[in-house]
């Protein structure tokens, strides 16, 4: 069973739900009501196909929050038979460079190029991954900012990581790449959630605008960015935030962004400079995505900070949605069963000697 699956049916045992584990799906179920609630991976029954479909199209993500007025990158989708036909450059006449180019439809920063810094740069990555995707994002660029998951379930945040691009960190011995050897070894004992550093494109242009190479010694202490993508996928880190450091009006945004795509469960990416001041304030604090089948193992066990157990949170929403069934399935489990017999007799007893 997958990590993800693996905590929620955890929390779901901790709450003494009735579940049952399903290797054939690598998953679980548990039933409340008339209904089967069925986890796999990360995928949950908390939302539906539509929305869940809408926000998996990262161009639609974009336009639709745009269209709600809520800052977004300026973007463009452009697909292989546009690009073979020469529309790139009409397609480009509102984004400025630098951007950052990625698949429509994708997921774990995976084929993700930031910092894209001219026509030239952008036509060799679409060349490359054209054979691969139908459609294809472009974004203008938002870098020197902060990069937060704020995870939002039944229109409550419950959870804010701050992730960090790959780096490394110099110790006036070794050379970067010979860093990026150490660190992913580390990353490998660290936590299984972290994948290794990788040296691609991204890597060479975040080292050229720092002015150096793979072959530079940097001094004792000094940190040496090797990317811009944020996921741990790509060799990022995360840590965890405490929720009351994110402001009034940004809770509120996050609950917005959930309420517009009717998503009960939602990961939503923000670059901006704090999430602890208005990112409506500054042009260049932006929403980048939503994420509906959101990673929570990465809130349970974080590299940096406190645990935050994100499913317990989750898990009980069926308990209030369900509070009769609920009750009635401990009923029928043996000891507990006991215990919740002599419950209902003192609220009895007690509604009794009121009347």
């Amino acid at each position: 069973m997958d990590r993800n699956a693996e905590y929620y049916y955890q929390s779901a045992r901790h709450y003494l739900l009735p579940v049952e584990r399903l290797d054939d799906i690598h998953g679980f179920v548990f039933k409340l009501g008339k209904k089967n609630y069925f986890f796999r991976g990360r995928e949950t029954p908390f939302n539906n196909l539509s929305s869940s479909s809408i926000v998996s199209n990262k161009y639609c993500t974009n336009k639709l929050l745009e269209a709600a007025g809520i800052p977004v990158p300026k973007a463009t989708i452009i697909n292989i038979n546009e690009y073979q036909n020469g529309a790139l450059e009409k397609k480009m006449a509102s984004i400025p460079f630098p951007v950052v180019v990625k698949p429509t439809y994708g997921g774990l920063g995976k084929d993700v190029l930031c910092n894209v810094q001219t026509m030239e740069q952008l036509t060799k990555y679409l060349d490359a991954k054209f054979p691969l995707y139908e459609y294809l994002s472009i974004e203008a660029f938002h870098g020197q900012l902060k990069s937060y998951r704020v995870l939002v379930s039944n229109n409550r945040i419950i959870g804010i990581l701050l992730r960090e691009a790959s780096h490394v960190v110099g110790d006036a011995l070794h050379t970067v790449n010979e860093l990026i050897t150490l660190t992913n070894k580390k990353r490998a004992i660290q936590n299984d959630a972290l994948a290794p550093i990788t040296i691609d494109e991204e890597c060479h242009i975040c080292l050229t605008e720092q002015g150096l190479n793979l072959d530079y010694i940097p001094d004792a202490d000094e940190k040496v960015r090797l990317g811009y993508t944020c996921n741990s996928s790509r060799g990022g880190i995360f840590t965890t935030v405490a929720i009351n450091t994110i402001c009034k009006e940004n809770s509120k945004l996050m609950i917005r962004i959930a309420k517009l795509f009717n998503l009960n469960l939602v990961g939503i990416d923000v670059e901006c400079e704090n999430i602890a001041t208005p990112i409506e304030s500054s042009p260049k604090n932006v929403i980048i995505e939503a994420n509906f089948s959101p990673s929570i193992k990465v809130h349970e066990s974080p590299l940096n900070g406190n645990p935050n157990p994100v499913t317990k949170k989750i898990i009980r929403q069926f308990v209030f949605r369900h509070p009769l069934s609920y009750c009635y399935s401990l009923y029928q489990r043996g000891r507990t069963g006991y215990y919740i017999k002599f419950f209902i007799s003192l609220v009895f007893l007690g509604l009794m000697y009121k009347l």
